[in-house]
């Protein structure tokens, strides 16, 4: 057991060194297998038992235990894989003898990067007899030496069902073969070529008309014009001044300042024009026939004027500051007031708006 002993420290002291002399860093391929030997040392739980020979032995905890095995793993991919492994081992015990001892096990691997690794699994270690199940983790590195063969270094820590914590570090030297491409170690910086770089061909571009406009995309500064309409040069909407006008004609009974239903009509339809042109206001003038006292008639075209601008804003929404009335009396009659006929017309009220704007050009 000493002699064993020695060799594993020996053997782990001496890797320690080995990476130096390491070829470069190859990463595992997908489909790979390896195989090869590991031996290391195990600590004890300081709470472990045993039986031989009917008698009751404990264990110290520390780096009691050498062990050396065999593991055989498959990559399934880059970074995953697994293995499984046995070892046999030699244990100290505290009445100064020696136990014996068996682990078989298995891991699922992941390589971090191309040197740097951890595992999670299970095993069996079985020591005089005892036999307890762990899960355990682990994280190594790994260096290439030659082509196919690369050497470990691992630490990992073990807990069982029975609440046993135990903790290990081993090395080992594995052997790839099968799977993914050979390997070719990179070659030494001075004897690296570079290779001058291609030149970038120009892609060759078909200019089109994507909005159909008559201007090419490469010349078009309004993209996406709609169709029907002028464009310039630039492939914009070409706009001319277009000048809309509204008037508003409503008709009152004799000495009467209510609004006739025909009235509400024409009213809501200048409220439509006043909401599609917000910049516009409204001036509404009163207008009477000549009979009755001119005050009096003063001041019943104010009543008039008053009552459509009063509906604009109730009924129809629209801002009072908007909305002027004043009030003509008699004085400027539509026609002469010599017929029944000529007085109803001139009993009214009267406004025109008119705005310009700006209106595409049709094709």
């Amino acid at each position: 057991m000493k002699k064993l002993s020695v060799i594993s420290i020996a053997i782990i002291a001496a890797c320690t060194a080995l990476p130096s002399l390491a070829q470069d860093v190859r990463s595992d391929e997908a489909g790979q297998w390896f195989v090869g030997p590991r031996i290391g040392l195990m600590g004890t739980d300081s709470d472990r038992q045993s039986v031989e020979n009917n008698q009751l032995r404990s264990y110290d905890g520390g780096l009691d235990t050498t062990f050396g095995g065999i593991e055989l793993g498959h990559n399934f991919t880059k970074e995953w894989g697994y293995r499984v492994y046995y070892d046999l081992m030699r244990s100290n015990a505290q009445d100064g003898g020696s136990a014996s001892g068996k682990r078989f096990g298995t891991d699922i691997l992941y390589n971090f990067t191309d040197n740097l690794y951890g595992g999670i699994g299970i095993n069996a270690t079985e020591i005089d007899d005892i036999s307890n199940r762990f899960l355990r983790l682990s994280g190594g590195y790994k260096t290439y030496l030659t082509n196919d063969v690369a050497m470990t270094f691992e630490a990992a820590l073990q807990q069982s069902d029975t609440d046993l914590t135990e903790f290990m570090f081993q090395t080992s030297l594995r052997y790839y073969f099968g799977g993914g491409a050979s390997y070719t170690a990179a070659p030494a910086k001075a004897e690296q070529v570079q290779k001058p770089a291609e030149p970038v061909k120009p892609v060759v571009v078909a200019d089109i008309d994507s909005d159909n406009d008559g201007v090419l995309d490469s010349k078009d500064k309004c993209p996406n014009t709609r169709a029907g309409y002028k464009v310039d040069a630039d492939g914009c909407v070409m706009y001319e001044n277009q000048t809309v006008t509204k008037s508003l004609v409503v008709n009152f009974g004799f000495d009467s300042a209510v609004i006739s239903a025909d009235g509400k009509a024409d009213i809501a339809d200048t409220a439509a024009f006043l909401k599609d042109y917000p910049q516009l206001d409204i001036v509404i003038e009163g207008h009477t026939d000549d009979r009755g006292a001119a005050s009096y008639n003063l001041s019943l075209s104010e009543r008039r004027a008053k009552a459509v601008g009063e509906s604009l804003v109730t009924d129809f929404g629209i801002d009072a500051a908007r909305v002027s009335t004043v009030g003509y009396g008699e004085g400027n009659p539509l026609v002469p007031n010599d017929s029944d006929a000529n007085r109803a017309k001139n009993r009214r009220i009267e406004a025109r708006m008119s705005v310009t704007t700006r209106v595409p050009i049709e094709n």
